[in-house]
């Protein structure tokens, strides 16, 4: 009965502390209500990113390796050079495959920038040249028409990544449509599904692919690659077939030994593992925050409590007079703060979860939230704030009768 009793009279404070500290109390609430949105935000992001790291390592399937081309070490008094060695070659992919039992398959493929257009509609892109095995060894999916396969060879075919069907047109391009790649004809076979950004941080849905051979023969006549994808079988050891492959690289280059690499091998799970921890450093930054700004909401509503007891002496003191224990002083200012902290989080809670939804379709995310991350949220807020709402409630049971109705 006491509890009810004191919970109405906390109510009441709890309006008269609003009107009566109108801006200290709204900017408590608000920095309150901003941690509890923090930590839901933060959450939500961690989630993502553990999604997004699943998701990358799927596509993968087995072991994928890349081998590039290496940067060109500068030298002094040479201003102008190439930024790459130019050495990586068609032959490289069979004579690794013959040498290596571990390789699965070797996809070749050429990249340079091109402009793409259909009709009045153009778009600048990053053209691909490569082999049917591409969309199989990097996971990629249709979303309409097919690759493109051996039988098409020499042909002028062209599949779309999803980015550029879409800025081509409103409605997506039509399977069989013509487009002119760099003023040339180019019949439309697919579609990809969205793809996002790569661990090169490029758009792979801002990307077209033809056949290699139909890019030496109709846009370079240049035999060098820009890239191998060695595909691992599921037993093979990334690391011991990265050293290998470097090793017969070199051989095959006729690189001397103190001679740096002209290409370089790189594991994609690595670089998966990169840029995982870049995510992750963000996800900690938004944590971190969300943390300074819900100890700042705690200590703020410590501070307002401090400052509504030494208001309210005389109060404390009258109802000391008429009876009241230091247990009813304590919970009733305890309840007010607890109060005045559950509206802040309250608060919090509604901008937190319409935060996270707004961020989850802006980063297209296929991820829901659910009640556990804001119960969560609610849950510490709520217990910080009950934390620090114990000293001044204490603060206001300790004052004595006769010293707090003193003027």
């Amino acid at each position: 009965m006491r509890a009810v009793f004191a919970t109405g009279i906390a109510l009441r404070a709890v309006s008269a502390v609003l009107r009566q500290n109108r801006w200290r109390s709204l900017l408590t609430l608000a920095v309150c209500g901003l941690g509890t949105a923090g930590v839901i935000v933060a959450g939500l992001l961690g989630r993502i990113n553990l999604a997004e790291i699943e998701a990358q390592m799927r596509a993968l399937g087995g072991g994928l390796l890349v081998v590039s081309p290496n940067k060109v070490p500068p030298y002094p008094g040479r201003i102008r050079q190439l930024e790459h060695f130019i050495s990586l070659l068609p032959e490289d992919g069979p004579a690794l495959q013959a040498e290596l039992p571990e390789l699965q398959a070797v996809v070749p493929l050429v990249a340079r920038d091109a402009a793409i257009r259909l009709d009045r509609a153009a778009a600048r892109i990053r053209l691909i040249g490569t082999t049917p095995d591409y969309v199989r060894v990097r996971g990629f999916a249709l979303a309409q028409g097919r690759f493109f396969e051996p039988a098409d060879g020499h042909q002028r075919v062209i599949v779309l990544g999803h980015a550029v069907s879409r800025e081509l047109t409103f409605q997506g391009v039509r399977l069989g449509e013509v487009v002119a790649l760099d003023k040339h004809p180019y019949t439309v076979l697919g579609i990809l599904r969205p793809q996002g950004i790569n661990f090169a941080g490029e758009d792979e849905d801002h990307q077209v692919f033809i056949p290699l051979d139909t890019y030496r023969k109709r846009i370079s006549n240049r035999p060098w690659l820009s890239y191998l994808y060695l595909q691992l079988l599921p037993q093979a050891e990334a690391s011991q077939t990265v050293d290998r492959v470097q090793s017969l690289l070199r051989s095959r280059h006729g690189r001397l030994r103190d001679q740096v690499d002209d290409v370089v091998v790189r594991d994609l799970a690595d670089l998966a593992a990169q840029q995982s921890g870049l995510r992750t450093t963000v996800t900690w930054a938004v944590s971190i925050t969300s943390g300074l700004l819900l100890v700042v909401g705690v200590v703020g509503i410590a501070t307002l409590m401090l400052l509504v007891v030494r208001q309210r002496r005389g109060e404390i003191g009258l109802r000391r007079a008429v009876g009241a224990t230091p247990g009813d002083i304590a919970l009733q200012f305890f309840l007010e703060g607890v109060i005045l902290a559950a509206i802040g989080v309250s608060v919090g809670l509604g901008l937190g979860v319409a935060g996270a939804v707004l961020l989850a379709r802006w980063l297209a995310a296929p991820i829901e939230l659910d009640a556990t991350l804001p119960l969560i949220a609610a849950a510490v807020s709520l217990g910080a704030s009950a934390a620090a709402c114990l000293f001044p409630a204490v603060s206001a049971a300790r004052l004595e009768p006769a010293a707090a109705l003193r003027p």
